[in-house]
């Protein structure tokens, strides 16, 4: 029974350890990626997201998407990448909140 006990123990500490709390993820992401300008490092470190922001960062801040989509635009030279992200995200606090990457970077921010 004791080696049960123990083996249990070591699995729960294992999961435990795994699990990331936001503020954990974005200061991770913060000390790994020194090259971050100091306001985009706040900007994560807060949960805050801002144009110019690449995918990665966005991720860091508000974790993964519900949903992304690809277009291209009219002109069909550019892709375009559209994330949503459910609410409460942010300083969001309904409905859903939809963001446009081109390029890489984000470019636009809809509630």
């Amino acid at each position: 029974m004791r080696k049960y006990c123990l083996i249990a123990i070591v699995i729960s500490i294992f999961i435990l350890q795994a699990c990331v709390t936001p503020q954990g993820r974005r200061q991770d992401y913060v000390d790994e990626h020194t090259d971050l300008s100091a306001d985009i490092s706040s900007s994560i470190l807060k949960g805050e997201i801002a144009k110019g922001m690449n995918r990665e960062d966005v991720k860091a801040a508000w974790g993964d998407p519900e949903r992304e989509t690809f277009s291209l635009t009219k002109n069909e030279k550019q892709n375009q990448e559209i994330w949503s992200y459910y609410t409460p995200i942010g300083r969001f606090t309904e409905g859903i909140v939809i963001l446009t990457f081109s390029d890489g970077k984000l470019i636009n921010l809809v509630n």
